[in-house]
């Protein structure tokens, strides 16, 4: 066998070594790491209208309110979600026209007849690039999706708005709205 060969045979043995020694068995931290679960987002869009009573002013008081929308489109990633839904919600908190917080149980009945019940809390949030929206963060309690984890979004139309000027305040507003799932798979 002549030199060049065997020298050749050496460097593929060699470059052989790493990639069995990469390909090898996982550390612990690797093996546990590999077995989390994965998080799965599923994404659905609406628009919804929400009104408060007392009214929405510069006060921040103690306010009930009560929404009603639709999902009209929602987007799964690995998972089966029904193509819409029909949103309600009750809500109170120490709200004004320039923020505080608020509870809300959301109820959506989605188009195949199922239901998932919401748990939220949150407020208004005015994100990098301006803009202002109302954002709740919770849990799925009940029916479809139950445990999932869940963030609500509504986007809120600029202000001030004029009766926020006034002690009856701001009965109603509307917008759009986006309803995320994370469940882990």
């Amino acid at each position: 066998m002549n030199h060049t060969r065997l020298l050749g045979l050496g460097l593929v043995v060699l470059a052989a070594v790493p990639a069995f020694v990469v390909a090898g068995a996982a550390s612990p931290a690797e093996s546990a790491a590999s077995a989390l679960p994965v998080p799965v987002v599923q994404t659905c869009t609406g628009f919804q209208t929400e009104t408060f009573t007392p009214g929405l002013n510069s006060t921040l008081r103690q306010v009930a309110g009560e929404g009603s929308g639709e999902l009209t489109s929602c987007l799964p990633f690995g998972g089966t979600l029904p193509a819409s839904g029909r949103v309600t919600s009750t809500m109170s908190g120490l709200m004004s026209c320039d923020g505080g917080t608020r509870t809300r149980t959301t109820t959506i009945t989605w188009d195949d007849g199922g239901t998932s019940s919401l748990e939220e809390s949150g407020g208004i949030e005015t994100p990098v690039g301006g803009g202002r929206l109302a954002v709740f963060r919770g849990k799925v309690r009940s029916g479809r999706f139950v445990d999932d984890t869940t963030v609500t979004t509504r986007t809120l139309s600029p202000l001030p708005k004029p009766q926020c000027a006034t002690e009856a305040g701001l009965t109603e507003a509307a917008g759009p709205l986006v309803v995320e799932f994370t469940h882990l798979s």
